[in-house]
């Protein structure tokens, strides 16, 4: 009841030092509505003392005065407002750099912000959906246009731009067997679902998946990715960009497996610190085969983990990828036997007769510069390759297809 007389009488006052005094005082509430709406009001405020503690509400701890306080800055006539501006999309929050993004994006717009479209293309790879759609909106207004077909690629999906309908991973769970078809166990495969939904359950297992031990947490993740609740799936995505690689790990291998994940919550893991989160984000990806997500897993076939690359080149090999044979023809001369046996496999799936496609002219220079420092006991394998592919002029030739000695033997 006192704030909203004090704030009403804020606001009838025309004393600039009253509405300074109200709005500093109201930044030390426990309340971060309260400081977010202070923040809020002093960013019209042209005291340097009033701009200063908005500045200083950028590292505040809650997301929401942050979000207010990136708001404000595209108020600021302050040179080192676009300089904070660019730290606050690499906040730990999302929502904060979402905000960031969208506020960069309009700086853009008004000739405000010269490198706005440079920091929004990088914000693509951002691991948070609304922050990479935030990006992309910006950059739509600006009339940017990729440059590489990964960016395009980002871009498009970002929009939810797709010539292919990019749908769900169909779920792993086995169709019944005959035996098992029954009334019976049709009836207890219903009660364990309602058990897996069961609202007290569920309630349970959040509370202990944001609890402060580590083992109960990644087991309450796991036991949720069982649950069918959309409110799971996204507390779930909330742990994909957690501090802890075993959890983000949990949260993706859940993920995975529920039939509401889309391919856009899990783009930023396949660019994880942590090895095994993008070996499950790649194997989820190779459940969805498209080829517009193609050019975001080209990159993981040079990954430094032998796993991710197999898998990589397994994920992208499917009828009609032509984009990915030159990547794989290079992907032919790998230093693992296992990758090269993928590699070969997942052209052949795309197409019987690659040998004669654009994409494995187009891999003959990267083969050809590796003659100079491939290792002599790969010196026949690259050789064999090479002459299997053809000359340059013979671009568009129909050759045989080699036998796959080359592809993964030696």
């Amino acid at each position: 009841m006192l704030s909203s007389w004090w704030d009403s009488l804020r606001l009838k006052s025309t004393n600039p030092v009253l509405a300074s005094w109200w709005g500093s005082l109201r930044l030390k509430s426990s309340d971060p509505s309260v400081r977010s709406k202070a923040v809020e009001n002093l960013s019209s405020s042209w005291h340097s003392r009033d701009t200063e503690r908005v500045f200083a509400s950028l590292r505040d701890e809650s997301p929401q005065v942050r979000c207010a306080a990136v708001r404000a800055l595209e108020k600021s006539k302050r040179p080192e407002a676009l300089k904070s501006l660019i730290g606050a999309m690499s906040d730990r929050a999302a929502e904060v750099r979402e905000v960031a993004a969208l506020v960069l994006g309009r700086l853009g717009q008004a000739g405000k912000a010269k490198d706005a479209a440079s920091l929004l293309a990088a914000c693509l790879r951002d691991p948070e959906p609304s922050v990479r759609r935030a990006a992309a909106g910006g950059l739509r207004s600006l009339g940017w246009r990729p440059s590489t077909r990964e960016e395009s690629a980002r871009f498009d999906l970002a929009l939810s731009n797709s010539p292919e309908t990019i749908s769900p991973a169909p779920t792993l769970a086995p169709e019944p067997s005959p035996e098992t078809n029954t009334a019976f166990h049709r009836r207890m495969r219903a009660e364990a679902e309602k058990e897996k939904n069961d609202p007290a359950r569920v309630s349970a297992l959040l509370a202990a998946a944001h609890s402060g031990d580590l083992l109960a947490r990644i087991s309450a993740i796991h036991d949720l990715g069982q649950a069918t609740a959309r409110v799971v799936t996204e507390e779930l995505l909330k742990f994909v960009c957690h501090r802890e690689p075993e959890v983000r790990l949990a949260a993706v291998q859940a993920l995975s497996m529920r039939a509401d994940t889309l391919p856009a919550h899990l783009l930023g893991c396949l660019e994880d610190s942590n090895s095994d989160v993008r070996l499950n984000a790649v194997r989820y990806f190779a459940r969805v085969p498209n080829r517009q997500i193609t050019p975001l897993l080209l990159p993981l076939l040079s990954d430094s983990v032998v796993n991710i690359r197999e898998a990589t080149a397994t994920a992208i090999g499917f009828d009609g990828n032509t984009g990915a044979i030159e990547d794989l023809v290079v992907a032919l001369m790998d230093d693992d036997a296992q990758v090269r046996q993928a590699a070969h496999h997942s052209l052949d799936r795309i197409d019987p007769n690659w040998v004669g496609s654009h994409g494995a002219i187009a891999a003959r220079p990267r083969l050809e510069s590796m003659l100079s420092v491939c290792q002599e006991s790969d010196q026949q394998r690259l050789q064999q390759l090479l002459d299997s592919i053809g000359p340059r002029e013979s671009y568009g030739d129909a050759l045989s297809a080699p036998s796959a000695d080359y592809g993964y033997q030696g």
